[in-house]
């Protein structure tokens, strides 16, 4: 009797990049509404110092559980992270104590490979080839080594999009890895629903109707032209409503943006009308853009965006900047702007908060299926 296929995840939980530790618990949720034959046994690799209690309430059936003690002592986690800088991989890697690490994705830094069968990359984007302005030449140095090595390991990659596939292949010729697209789906649950939705607004202080941005407080998310598309409608005779802003308030490249950004909106009289409610619960922030006018997505570059992900999932609408990866991943229930003017914005926002939005129903189920095989097809 053939047994079930095994899968291998690292996972961390980490508020500084949300976005990748949905992504797992997303994959997760995905591959636990495949029917029962179809479910791989999956085993997740853990640090120390992460709590699992996110993905025990999935309740998948075939899962194990290993710790990744990554404090071996001081010295180690340094000399690490000075490899990693200047090669692009660390010195030391950490043996799992798995006889066979079957079908590890994504690989991790840190992780052995020596008894790893079918393992797989994964690089969700190239924002720092298209946007280098917003990182610093180490870490510009740090990514390309990275990209060169697992162009030179001929291991088998997953792109988030198609759009992050084509770069890869611009920005590294003559590659010849096995390439493969995941396109995430959100599975939201319904936990969310239970909350009462006149409590949330209550406790964060929203008056009535209100816009919603609810990415991490980030440079290239481009928090900015929301502001300045606010500016421009001040004083037009509008109905009441807020934009009410939801993410953590840091950004290691610049830790004084999320400031400079309230400082910003201080400046311009509107501190009644943007608010900053900073990392807030999964669900409260899902019945926050359940029930907005219009969730807002000013991103400058997406690798494949949670945001639109829940947008499609929970069937609302998203005015959404014009931006490549954005055209490939919604065509449905959104208006396009143009991510480098806040006149445009300022127009779909006057629209929307005057008439509202339409929304049309999609076929979302369609492509959590799509995803579950996808997921599969990594093991076969």
């Amino acid at each position: 009797m053939i047994g079930r296929k095994k899968l291998t995840l690292p996972y961390e939980y980490n508020e500084n990049w949300i976005g990748g530790t949905y992504y797992i618990l997303n994959l997760i949720k995905t591959l636990n509404l495949l029917d029962d034959g179809q479910k791989p046994d999956i085993v997740i690799c853990y640090k120390a110092n992460t709590p699992v209690d996110a993905i025990e309430k999935i309740k998948y059936p075939y899962v194990s559980y290993v710790k990744m003690d990554s404090l071996y002592n001081f010295v180690v986690p340094f000399i690490n992270k000075i490899t990693y800088l200047l090669t692009g991989r660390t010195f030391f890697e950490k043996e799992l104590p798995i006889k066979t690490i079957d079908n590890l994705y994504p690989v991790t830094p840190g992780i052995g490979l020596n008894n790893a069968k079918n393992p797989h990359y994964w690089i969700p984007d190239f924002q720092d080839k298209h946007l280098p302005q917003f990182f610093s030449a180490k870490e510009l140095a740090m990514r390309d080594k990275h990209y060169k090595l697992v162009k030179k390991s001929n291991k088998p990659v997953v792109f988030s999009s198609e759009n992050a596939w084509a770069d890869y292949d611009k920005f590294y010729p003559g590659n010849t890895n096995k390439k493969k697209v995941l396109k995430f789906v959100s599975l939201l649950g319904d936990s969310y629903k239970a909350l009462k939705i006149a409590e949330l607004k209550e406790k964060f202080n929203i008056a009535g109707q209100y816009f919603i941005v609810s990415n991490q407080i980030w440079m290239h998310k481009n928090h900015q032209i929301v502001i300045e598309a606010m500016k421009i409608l001040k004083n037009d005779k509008l109905p009441q409503f807020q934009i009410v802003v939801t993410g953590k308030e840091h950004d290691f490249r610049n830790p004084d943006y999320a400031n400079e950004l309230k400082a910003s909106v201080k400046e311009s009289g509107l501190d009644k009308d943007i608010l900053f409610l900073g990392f807030i619960g999964r669900d409260e922030q899902l019945q926050l853009m359940k029930n907005s006018i219009a969730i807002i997505q000013p991103s400058l570059f997406e690798g494949w965006s949670t945001v639109v992900e829940d947008t499609k999932a929970m069937n609302h609408y998203i005015l959404i900047s014009d931006i490549p990866l954005h055209r490939e991943q919604i065509s449905e229930n959104c208006q396009f702007f143009d991510p480098a003017n806040a006149v445009d914005l300022a127009s779909k926002i006057k629209v929307a908060a005057v008439n509202g939005v339409k929304v049309v129903p999609i076929n979302y189920e369609q492509k959590i299926k799509e995803c579950g095989q996808t997921i599969l097809s990594l093991v076969n």
